[in-house]
């Protein structure tokens, strides 16, 4: 604490020079002075850290709401709680939308899910072999995966079971415990183009839920209740968001370990043993939150944008995505910018800049070698995409052609097996076997490993180098 914040907090009233001193109101004296004082400085520090610990949570309760309730007319994603939706096309840079930095290896579906009163049942269907994975995640944003990497490819049957509840399975199901009573499923099924898209489409229609209660085996249920018509919710930047934050955590407070930090949040009216309504907080709360979320924000942001650790020949690795534990604001940095799988189901690695520091640009070439060693060791496959660096989407392009990798057909390898690929705007002089086409701005590429062997994580794994040729 400096000198000035000691005056300002002391047993006298603070000079009107003084930091905060002419935002806080005051009805009575120094000391109903001093303690609006502390209330909003209280309000400000304490709910900036609320920002960021809530940020999944409120951006989870916000997506669960508008994606389950019709809040728009031709929203891209509509279902009811326990059922399944599909993203019916293969992903370019037209069909993209709200999807973040999306690959281009597999079709997307999903649901969201209820578990306070009894865990859903999901059915999987046999996909003989082929990838799938569905990344259960919880409001704080960890991921929890089920399908080829963790539990096989036959038909499978899984339990969602919440915090809370205690009691009996049948034996052939796959028991998932999860940490918080809402979760979301983002499910990802292998796709090689457009010739294997409706294959990969029938399987994933094959995927349906119920809840324990209603489970019959191989008898998917009924279909639930169409969504209702509802207010979209964007708490994000308003009072709203500690609204839905001390919802929240009245239902669920916390995680063991977290007592000091809820009874902080208490301490401020938003924690999980209070109600906070914004049009009855006294001004000086007020105000202190009103700056927390303006703190908040740029924190989360400052986030999205400090470099990573992990840097391997100029390739950013996100090793650590998916597992946060009490790294409250890594977690809230992955979710602004998008949800993540863990990394051990797959690892992704970005560039944005060239050896030189230039950022990628379509005004040059550049070339990219794999010695057979530097080939990704991918247990499932891997792929290299290109996408636009102010959209964040794949680039439209004459092959319609957005990723490379072990999958694409008619791939030329040199004899000794290493791969040489042109990531540049216009056909290469070697042909376009091996080229991934980008446009005339700048660019970023993004290398995906699925199911990354062990090189990838005790850090031996380093991919070429990105060298520039024109």
């Amino acid at each position: 604490m400096n000198a000035t914040d000691h005056d300002a907090v002391g047993p006298t009233s603070a000079p009107s020079g003084q930091p905060g001193a002419a935002a806080v109101p005051s009805n009575d004296g120094p000391g109903e002075r001093n303690a609006a004082l502390i209330r909003e400085r209280m309000a400000r520090h304490v709910g900036t850290l609320a920002y960021i610990y809530g940020y999944p949570i409120v951006d989870m309760r916000r997506q669960m709401h508008n994606e389950t309730h019709v809040v728009a007319s031709g929203q891209q994603v509509l279902a009811s709680l326990d059922r399944f939706y599909a993203y019916e096309y293969l992903v370019t840079p037209t069909t993209a939308g709200n999807l973040r930095v999306p690959n281009n290896d597999t079709l997307y579906f999903g649901a969201w899910f209820d578990l306070a009163t009894e865990p859903r049942i999901i059915h999987a269907p046999d996909t003989a072999g082929r990838y799938y994975t569905m990344a259960i995640t919880d409001f704080y944003a960890e991921s929890h995966h089920v399908g080829r990497r963790t539990t096989g490819t036959g038909e499978r049957y899984f339990a969602l079971v919440g915090p809370n509840w205690d009691g009996e399975l049948p034996p052939y199901v796959h028991r998932v415990n999860l940490p918080t009573p809402q979760v979301w499923i983002l499910g990802r099924m292998m796709v090689d183009g457009e010739r294997d898209f409706h294959t990969a489409l029938a399987l994933i229609k094959a995927f349906w839920a119920a809840p324990l209660s209603q489970f019959r085996p191989g008898v998917p249920p009924a279909p639930p209740a169409p969504p209702q018509l509802a207010a979209a919710l964007e708490p994000l930047g308003t009072l709203q968001f500690y609204a839905e934050l001390n919802d929240w955590l009245r239902r669920h407070p916390g995680e063991p370990g977290e007592a000091a930090l809820m009874d902080l949040f208490d301490q401020i009216g938003i924690g999980p043993h209070r109600s906070f309504d914004a049009e009855t907080i006294d001004a000086a709360t007020r105000c202190g939150l009103e700056a927390a979320i303006s703190d908040g924000e740029a924190m989360v942001l400052a986030s999205t944008q400090r470099p990573l650790r992990d840097l391997r020949n100029g390739w950013i690795f996100t090793t650590g995505f998916g597992r946060y534990g009490s790294d409250y604001l890594m977690r809230a940095s992955v979710v602004k910018g998008g949800y993540a799988n863990a990394a051990e189901e797959s690892t992704y690695a970005a560039k944005v800049f060239d050896d030189e520091g230039r950022l990628l640009d379509g005004s040059r070439r550049y070339h990219w070698h794999l010695d057979p060693e530097q080939i990704p060791p991918a247990g499932a496959f891997w792929s290299l995409a290109a996408y636009d660096l102010q959209t964040q989407q794949l680039i439209e392009n004459p092959l319609r052609r957005y990723s490379l990798g072990d999958r694409t057909q008619g791939l030329l390898r040199n004899a000794d097996g290493s791969l040489d690929f042109w990531i540049q705007r216009d056909e290469p002089a070697a042909g376009t076997s091996n080229w991934l086409p980008v446009g005339a701005g700048a660019f970023m590429l993004v290398l995906r490993i699925y199911e990354p062997g062990p090189a990838i994580f005790d850090g031996s794994y380093k991919p070429g180098r990105l060298r520039v040729f024109g």
